[in-house]
This record gives structure tokens, C-alpha cells and sequence, in this order.
């Protein structure tokens, strides 16, 4: 007997963007290092990256890529992107690489996560109206 599946019981979209946000979360890790930087930044860097990397692949590993159990893991992967978006202003980053570096890779981050927050609400909301 085969099962049929719809659309609304698999989506990639919660897996994907999350995937794609663990893979900035590694750069923002080892940014530092490959863009020469010194200072606190490379401390934050290496937290804030090893932080995203490990909430974003936790949510990237939920199985069946149905509706996420909880958005703590991708708001807290959002939160920590818009945080490396405005390090490198509250810590006076001088090297413009590391410092836009930083601003576009928390930026993506931020989306990426929001796009995982809400690819997984629209599966909540598809399978609770029986759709």
C-alpha cells in the first residue's frame, strides 16, 4: 500500500533556510580568523557563531521537516544574527572585511531564521486547518 503525502505534511522550507543558517553560523565562527581580525570581536565571533551553527542545526535536524516543536531555536538563531549585525558598531570594529563580514552574515542569519520560523508556523496552521 503506498502513502500518498501533500504538500502540507513535508516542507523543505523550515529545513533548508535553517541548514543554510548553520552554515553562516560556521562562517561567523572562523570569520575572525580567515579575515585577520583582533580584539573582542573574534571572542564574540567565535560564541555567537558556535551559538547560531548549534541552534540552527538542531532545528535544520528536525525530522520529517514537519512544523518545529518550539521557535526557541531559530528566534534565539534570529537574535543572535542581529546581535553579530551590530557587534562590530558597539565594539568599534576597524577592518572593513570582519566588519561586513559581520553585518551581512547576521543579516542573513536573521532572515534565514525568520524564514524558518515562518515556513514552520505555515505548516502548524496548514495542518490544523485540515489542509
Amino acid at each position: 500500500m503506498s502513502e500518498t503525502r501533500t504538500t502540507t505534511d513535508r516542507s523543505p522550507i523550515p529545513v533548508r533556510t535553517a541548514a543554510f543558517a548553520a552554515a553562516l553560523g560556521a562562517w561567523i565562527l572562523w570569520s575572525g580568523v580567515f579575515l585577520t581580525g583582533s580584539g573582542p570581536i573574534i571572542i564574540n565571533n567565535v560564541l555567537a557563531g558556535a551559538a547560531i551553527a548549534a541552534f540552527a542545526a538542531y532545528t535544520a535536524g528536525w525530522p520529517d521537516g514537519g512544523p518545529l516543536p518550539s521557535v526557541a531555536a531559530p528566534a534565539l538563531a534570529a537574535l543572535l544574527g542581529l546581535w553579530v549585525l551590530a557587534a562590530p558598531f558597539v565594539l568599534e570594529v576597524t577592518a572593513d572585511r570582519l566588519l561586513w563580514s559581520n553585518v551581512i552574515a547576521g543579516a542573513l542569519v536573521a532572515i534565514l531564521a525568520g524564514g524558518s520560523i515562518y515556513g514552520s508556523w505555515q505548516l502548524t496552521q496548514a495542518r490544523a486547518s485540515g489542509a
